[in-house]
Formats: C-alpha cells, structure tokens, sequence
C-alpha cells in the first residue's frame, strides 16, 4: 500500500496569506503575533523572518525593530479554514484522508495510478491543486503514512521513498521532523543526537530504559518501521473564507476588491469537491467609532457592529464574476453604513446544474446573466412592496379563495417552458380585470344593485346575478377581508356589456369586463 502526505511549512504564515489579495507578500518576511492586545509576541514565522532575526515568544516591540517585517495577528478561523481547504484538496486524489495536525494531510493512493498516473506524477499535480488553494507544500511518498509525513516535513518539493529503503531515506533528516517533545529534544541534543540516522542505530534496549516506550516509537519513525492504518475524516462541507484588514475599508471597489479573492479561493474548493453553490452568506465586521466622525454634524448611530447578507440563487452557480457582480449590486443597495474591518464569505454548496437545449425548443437566458440583470432590476425599483412581496420575479397564484391573491416568486427561465396542455379548451368567456379595480358609485333597490356610474358610463343596471359572498383571514386580526360580488349587464355604445363588481369595506368597485 502507498500512501502520500501534503505538508505545508509555516503553516500559519501561508494560513494568513493566502486570501490577502497581494500574493507578492508570500516572498517577504512574515511574523504571526498572538496572546492578549497589551502583550503581543510571536507565536509563528517564515523562514525569511527567522533569516532577519525574529525569534519566537519575541514581543511585537521587540520583532518591529526587523526591517520589512510583516505583521499579522493570529485568527484561528483562518488556520480551520485553510486545515479545511488541505482536506478538500487530499480529497479530490483520495476517499481516504486523515487530518494529522495543522497544515499536514495523509491520504492512500494505493490502485489511484489508472486515474492519475505513476506517484510522482500523482504528488505533482497534488502540489498544482494545493498551488490553486494558496499554498506551497512539500509532498512524501512511501508504504506506510508516519514515513511519508516525516519525509514531507524534512524535504523540499517532492519525495518518494522506495520500499525498504525507507531508514536510507530518513538517515539525513534532522531529528526535529520526528516532532520530540522539548524534554527528549534536550536529551537527544545532550547526547549528540542530530538526525534520524543518529537515532536510529542507538540500541532498542537502552534507548527504552531511558526515554520509555515514547523513545522506542520515535526510534522506529526514524527507521520508517511505523504501521498504522489512517484514521480516515470526511472533509467538511461548510466552505468558508475570513479575511482581517490592517485598515479598514470604506469604498465599494476596494471591498469588492477582497470579495473577489475570497471568492476565488471558496470556488477553487468547491470545484476541487465537484460542487456549486445556490447560496452566499456575506458577514462584515464593522469599526463603528461614532465619537470619531467629524464628517458629519451629527454621527449616524448604527445598531451592530456587524452587517450580514444572504444571497439565494435559483439555481446553482459556478461562475466568481457573475457573483462577484451580485455581491457589488446588493451592497450597493445596502449598504454596511460603516468602514468594514473584517470579510467572512460563506458558500453553500449544491450540485452543479446540467442541462441540454432540445431541437425545436428557442434558446432561454443563460440563468447567471438573467440573475444579474434582475439584481439590477431590485436596485432600481426596490426588492419588497408595500405588502412585502418581492417587486422582481414571477408571479404565482396563492392557493387561496381571496380574488387577485398572488405572490411573486424567484424567476428562471424555466418557468416561461411549461406545458399548455394545462390551459382551458373551449373558452367562450374570459374576464378582463382592472389594476386597479375602479371607484364606482351603486344604487340598490332592496339588496339588488339597480343602477350603476363609474368612469364615463351612468347607466341603469339591466340585469343583475348574484350575490356571491366571500371572506377569508378572519381568524387573524389584520389582513381579514369580505366581499360582495355581483355580475352585470348594462346598456353600453354598440350593444350590451357584460362587468363583475364588488362591495367591500361598504366601498363598490368594477373589478373587470367580460370579454
């Protein structure tokens, strides 16, 4: 069995960096701070930090004396998000996968040669995918996973460690890509321990009265004597992205700016997956100093300190510039209201749409591009009415017997293919209706309307059917309603008209003509 290992050095540098939207920092000197706001030190660095002097446990004071030091403090939504991302890319070559730490995946490969090729060919298109994702990893090779990871944390690029040759193989690697704890890495250096090979040819016996069983294992990782099966994870399927900013942001552009690289980022996982989405949740973590303003007389006083989004497509979609256009034209009609200081973009995932265009059916929109243009649509007239329906989409009839009762819903363009074998046959009369409905004034002898004006006409009322009463929501304080409705005929220009009315709230209306 063959197993392969992605391991990304400095993890937590390469977390940090890889959704910025300057990828020309990844080359400079980089230091991670954490711990409290009063007393920030360095908790990781690059090896470009570590050439220019910066040590771990120094003090944010203490590492801003390195010259061109880049300082990024420590979110651990980043480094879940970037473990997260690792896993998605393992998984794209392996249903095997195991998470060994932070910035360090395991996988089998074992029969994936017909799909992907020989291992080495294998390990570099795993290092390409990674590339997509925002990080450089080393990958190992060998027939069991703890020498495959040690092998990736002790070598640059690719490594592929033959089959019992894997001590040769580790003899040069120092003895820190065993992982020791800071008690057995003292010990090995006192006793001038420095790589594997060192370790491995102690004697097994004394090596156990010294150190225990922990010495033994670590012994035989520096043999690669280590048989373990994986202890296999399911990627998450919550593909997420977060993003801090220095300073914060207040033009549009700029923001779409960061959306743009997160979006890229949260896509290159979704395809790695086979996945679309039908869903994004845009967070915004906002600075509010309303103390500060000294724009305005009188500084706006905002609720949070967060701002949130939801958009909902109606079908899946794969495309960042057509999303990234949505994202700009809903902010652009709501906006934060604050310089945004933080970026959480989520992406739902769903199945990407496959669909084939018959013969003799005319080509529809393309869903995305009619997705934008209605979007543009909402920023013109407005997204809700006065009764909270949506102003943009298609109409569709409520099943309720309240008369003209319909909501809009969201459009696509399969909604204009339905069958017409539902549509009524032999329609001898069909009913015109007013929007709106017209005032009309109506005399009644008894119960029965007996004269009607409305508009232009002021006539008799010929004949008259009816009363059909109807009401609804009357158990709900608002939104009750009852009406009367009468059909009738009067005398009209070239013959007789035939029209529906209604009282309701002791108001009459012509609601339509029959045709």
């Amino acid at each position: 069995m063959w197993f392969a290992c992605l391991f990304v050095p400095h993890f937590p540098v390469q977390a940090a960096l890889r959704c910025e939207p300057d990828q020309s920092q990844r080359n400079s000197a980089v230091a991670i701070l954490d711990g409290p706001e009063s007393l920030l030190r360095v908790w990781a660095c690059n090896q470009e930090a570590e050439l220019a002097g910066v040590e771990i446990g120094m003090t944010k004071v203490q590492a801003e004396q390195c010259p061109d030091l880049l300082l990024r403090k420590r979110i651990p939504a980043q480094g879940n998000a970037a473990q997260s991302a690792l896993l998605d890319c393992a998984s794209a070559f392996s249903p095997l996968v195991e998470s060994m730490a932070e910035g360090a995946v395991l996988f089998e490969i074992t029969g994936t040669d017909r799909v992907f090729g020989p291992p080495k060919e294998l390990a570099e298109r795993a290092r390409q995918a990674a590339a997509r994702l925002g990080f450089v990893v080393n990958v190992g090779i060998a027939q069991n996973p703890d020498t495959a990871l040690v092998a990736a944390k002790g070598s640059n690029g690719i490594v592929l460690i033959p089959a019992e040759k894997e001590a040769a193989c580790l003899a040069p690697l120092p003895i820190e890509v065993l992982s020791p704890t800071i008690e057995q890495a003292e010990i090995f250096d006192s006793w001038g321990i420095r790589t594997c090979g060192d370790l491995a040819v102690l004697p097994s016996v004394a090596l156990v009265e010294r150190l225990g069983q922990a010495g033994l294992h670590l012994q035989k990782l520096a043999r690669g004597e280590v048989r373990r099966t994986l202890v296999a994870v399911e990627p998450p399927r919550k593909f997420e992205e977060h993003l801090e900013l220095e300073d914060s942001v207040e033009e549009l552009e700029s923001l779409a700016f960061l959306l743009n690289r997160l979006l890229n980022q949260i896509f290159a996982r979704l395809t790695t997956r086979g996945f679309a989405t039908n869903e994004i949740r845009l967070r915004l973590g906002l600075e509010i100093h309303t103390d500060r303003d000294l724009r305005r007389e009188s500084p706006p006083q905002y609720s949070a300190a967060a701002f949130e989004r939801t958009l909902k497509f109606p079908v899946p979609i794969k495309d960042t510039k057509v999303l990234l256009k949505l994202l700009q034209l809903d902010l652009a009609a709501h906006s934060p209201g604050a310089p945004v200081k933080a970026v959480t973009l989520e992406a739902v995932p769903a199945k990407p749409r496959y669909t084939q265009a018959g013969l003799f059916v005319p080509h529809a929109p393309e869903p995305e591009k009619l997705e934008v243009t209605l979007a543009r649509l909402r920023s013109i007239v407005g997204e809700t009415d006065e009764k909270g329906r949506s102003r943009v989409g298609a109409s569709q009839v409520c099943d309720s017997h309240k008369p003209d009762d319909f909501r809009v819903v969201a459009f696509t363009a399969e909604l204009g293919n339905s069958s017409q074998s539902n549509l009524p046959v032999n329609t001898e009369v069909a009913l015109s209706r007013f929007r709106p409905p017209l005032d009309a004034r109506v005399q009644r002898n008894g119960r029965k309307p007996v004269s009607i004006s409305f508009a232009h006409f002021s006539t008799p009322i010929l004949c008259a059917a009816g009363p059909w009463f109807t009401s609804g929501l009357w158990w709900h304080e608002t939104g009750k309603w009852s009406r009367e409705q009468w059909d009738i005929a009067i005398h009209v220009e070239g013959g007789l008209g035939l029209y529906r009315i209604f009282c309701e709230d002791h108001k009459w209306f012509v609601e339509g003509l029959y045709d």
